[in-house]
């Protein structure tokens, strides 16, 4: 191979280790060994750490634990990425950095600059380009908050689109596999949610280029290439089936899928899929959207006023401690880590593009931009988003809606450097056209200057949660009135001044950028000069604002990375039983959402954003009221013997064999008496008719004695009915996916089991012969054993695992034979002469 072919290579090998080097630099502490903190990387930890401990023990990856909400599948959890070979292919593409923080921030500047470069722009403009995208401040947060496979889904976004362009636009088959390989390694990260708004994106594209198509009269050709891609998508999802296809499967099953209660969907909701208050509690404002031009318009992020020494120069000094107390953000979502922030200069380099590009990619990316910024409205734009919600296939499945502002850092600055390029290899264009190159100008620097003169006239800098908690206390409390007022003029001005400072610092990164460019376009700025300047000025303005967010001071040394789950006297009180299987009620925070419990004991809480449908149902009815009055009794002095007694009325605690009750860290914990143990006879069925039914039925019933049973799942159970007493029931071996019993049946008796029901994969056997399990008590497993002494298995065997592993090989091994292709089809072009 000659130096003149090897030299792209070569420097191309040169862009990869800058941008390796910009990735540590960033994340520089990690060279020290210091670690950093994630919140959703912490409850990962918990969630998977029954199944790694079961991994390392055996050698086998178990696709279920019962190490929160009573039991569910793992699939979201720990996948087997073992079948797949983009699996693989990732670690390769890390090249060895730092999973957790260096290697996201290198994957995004490399993604996008390959993306650029596939665009045919030049090399610093491509550096340009993928350093505004990666850098944004979304991009950096979700690091900090611990959202990893989200990450490096967003950061091959830009890979896939370059193999879609390139199929489209240049050699169908290459783009294929390029697009093949990108998709399936996005798929490998296993980020639905991000994979469905990078299908918005594509499926804007594909209607742009199918106008286009069909105005130029190349239809068919649009279409081959279509197929092709097509194509690629089938090669890209069956090596990532193994996850896809269970985690379809289990979809159905959760929160995410319908409920079985007719009440619980809401009047003018659909019956499938999350519940609309729920999927967009997390909406951006409308105002809040020029964060991506200034970032602190509402505050920044949800912490404490006093934090920010600028803004509480604006505070009187009698009011510094209660409005120092106060949130900076004071926007339309609960709270936030911060704001979408894609940068001043790039803000522009939008603006511009919108003006002076006119190339074919510029109204599927205007389009997608606007798209994604309505969609993150949600409910402070219902007509539109209540109808997607509603009628658009599979988006009633997610929630946060303001996350589709993904698709908004991605496609603006990708239209920018597009549009600069177009100005940058035409400059006269400025000089000819200098009233579009001033509005551009005016759109953005003057807007930001407008915001730091009169703030005040576009915002009322509170929230209107505050302004309604505000003028009660004003309405009981007459009197403080006054004083009330100066705390909210205090709150206004500290809030104001974070706006102010922000807006002026637009400003200023604007003027510099547009200025250097008209420089350049006078003839008095060279263009070697110019694109690193720019590049500089980027860096220095994204740097600056995401270090608001994630800095050196947010790492720690190692030593306190391994004390995130320090076991507690509770804990280790309970460690020291040597039965198998109990699970563990924390009290003393929200159970619902915490994960410390799951990482050394079977928990009936947990964290997780689909468990499954059935428990969140048992969760609303039951045990939240559960733990309310639990609490409430140790919160008002009450003891551990009251708390006792009061458990002999929490059934369907007693009933998911809730052995211990840790009320506060530091004590011991309270062993419930009351619990039916891993499994138990009971004497009789009590059919009900609905789902309803059987879930009050909870409340009323003697669970110890009667199974309630829906009509529709009755069968031969029906007539049940055997009192006899005796027998036992013990288990004798544990795993997360297989347990064993030996069972001393006194006649044939209907066994229910504490173990939470789920129909994809949980078999059962008696000596070794499958039998029917069925679902009683609204949520749990039950069998027929009959009478004498018998051996009973239960196994989480997934048809969904096997069936999506053979495939995925099968995948995998259609993915290599079309590169090899591709290989020998090229080999002149790549290794020259034969």
């Amino acid at each position: 191979m000659s130096f003149q072919k090897l030299k792209p290579v070569l420097f191309f090998l040169g862009i990869t280790a800058l941008f390796a080097a910009l990735s540590l630099a960033y994340f520089s502490p990690v060279l020290k060994g210091f670690e950093l903190p994630q919140m959703d990387n912490t409850h990962a930890i918990g969630m998977a750490q029954e199944l790694n401990e079961h991994e390392a023990a055996t050698g086998e990856s178990a696709h279920w634990t019962n190490s929160m909400f009573g039991g569910m599948p793992a699939y979201q959890i720990k996948g087997d990425s073992s079948a797949n070979i983009f699996s693989k292919l990732n670690r390769f593409f890390r090249v060895g950095l730092p999973y957790h923080t260096a290697a996201i921030l290198f994957l995004y500047l490399l993604g996008f600059y390959v993306l650029l470069r596939s665009m045919k722009t030049g090399r610093w403009l491509a550096i340009l380009g993928a350093v505004a995208f990666a850098f944004g401040s979304y991009n950096i947060i979700i690091i900090i908050a611990g959202h990893i496979t989200k990450a490096y889904a967003i950061a091959l976004m830009g890979p896939v689109i370059a193999g879609i362009l390139y199929t489209l636009n240049r050699n169908r088959w290459v783009g294929a596999f390029f697009t093949a390989v990108a998709l399936g390694a996005h798929l490998a990260y296993n980020h639905v949610q991000i994979t469905y708004y990078l299908f918005l994106l594509v499926l804007v594209l594909m209607i742009s280029r199918f106008i286009y198509a069909w105005i130029d009269g190349h239809l068919s050709d649009f279409m081959k290439k279509a197929a092709v891609l097509v194509a690629a998508a089938v090669l890209a999802i069956l090596p990532n089936l193994p996850h896809l296809l269970p985690t379809y499967e289990y979809g159905k099953f959760s929160i995410r899928g319908p409920s079985e209660l007719e009440s619980s969907s809401k009047e003018g909701e659909t019956d499938a899929g999350l519940d609309r208050d729920y999927a967009f509690s997390w909406s951006y404002g409308k105002a809040e959207t020029l964060t991506l031009l200034v970032p602190n318009v509402m505050g920044g992020a949800s912490q404490a006023i006093s934090q920010s020494p600028r803004a509480m120069k604006d505070v009187a000094p009698r009011f510094r401690e209660v409005v120092g107390g106060q949130s900076q953000y004071w926007g339309s979502k609960p709270f936030t880590s911060g704001p979408v922030y894609v940068g001043a200069l790039i803000c522009f380099f939008f603006v511009l593009s919108l003006f002076f590009y006119k190339g074919r990619e510029k109204w599927w990316l205007v389009a997608a931009t606007v798209l994604s910024i309505l969609l993150a409205w949600g409910k402070n734009l219902e007509w539109f988003n209540y109808f997607m919600f509603d009628v658009f296939p599979l988006y009633n499945k997610f929630r946060t809606v303001e996350m589709t502002l993904v698709i908004a850092t991605f496609t603006i600055p990708l239209l920018s450097m597009l549009g600069l390029k177009k100005v940058l290899d035409n400059p006269a264009l400025i000089r000819e056209q200098s009233g579009k190159y001033l509005a551009a100008f005016g759109l953005t620097g003057g807007l930001a200057l407008l915001l730091y003169l009169i703030p005040d006239f576009f915002f009322n800098f509170m929230s209107d949660q505050e302004v309604a908690a505000l003028a009660r206390q004003k309405q009981s409390m007459p009197n403080q009135a006054a004083a009330i007022d100066e705390i909210i003029r205090n709150m206004k001005s500290a809030r104001i001044g974070l706006l102010k400072a922000d807006a002026i610092r637009s400003f200023f990164f604007i003027l510099l950028g547009s200025g250097s460019m008209w420089l350049y376009a006078t003839n008095r700025l060279s263009k070697k000069y110019l694109l690193p300047g720019l590049a500089l000025l980027v860096i220095i303005d994204l740097w600056a604002v995401d270090k608001r967010y994630l800095s050196g001071d947010d790492f720690v040394a190692p030593r306190q990375m391994n004390q995130q789950f320090q076991k507690s006297k509770a804990d280790k009180e309970i460690l020291q039983d040597r039965d198998a299987y109990y699970r563990v009620f924390s009290i003393y925070r929200n159970p619902f959402t915490e994960v410390g419990t799951s990482y050394y004991h079977k928990s009936i809480g947990g964290y997780h954003g689909a468990k499954l449908r059935i428990y969140q149902d048992v969760i609303d009815f039951y045990l939240q009221k559960n733990w309310q009055t639990l609490m409430g009794h140790f919160r008002n002095g009450g003891g551990p013997g009251e708390a006792e007694e009061m458990l002999a009325d929490m059934p369907v605690l007693n009933m998911l064999n809730t052995k211990y009750i840790i009320y506060h860290p530091g004590q011991s914990p309270l062993m419930n008496p009351h619990n039916y143990g891993d499994a138990w006879f009971v004497n009789d069925v009590k059919t009900v008719s609905s789902a309803q039914e059987e879930l009050a039925g909870l409340g009323n019933v003697d669970l110890q004695k009667t199974a309630i049973l829906r009509q529709d799942r009755v069968g031969e159970w029906g007539s049940y009915q055997n009192a006899q007493k005796g027998g036992s029931i013990s288990l004798t071996s544990y795993a997360p996916d297989h347990l064993k019993y030996e069972i001393n049946a006194p006649g044939e008796k209907l066994t229910v089991f504490s173990d939470i029901y789920y129909p994809k994969g949980w078999n059962a056997y008696i000596d070794g012969e499958q039998v029917e399990i069925k679902r009683v008590n609204y949520t749990l497993r039950a069998i027929m054993v009959p009478v004498g002494e018998h051996k009973v298995e239960f196994r989480f065997e997934p048809q969904s695992v096997s069936t999506a592993n053979t495939m995925a090989y099968a995948g995998g091994i259609l993915v290599v034979i079309f590169g090899l292709y591709l290989i020998w089809i090229y080999r002149t072009k790549l290794f020259g002469k034969e």
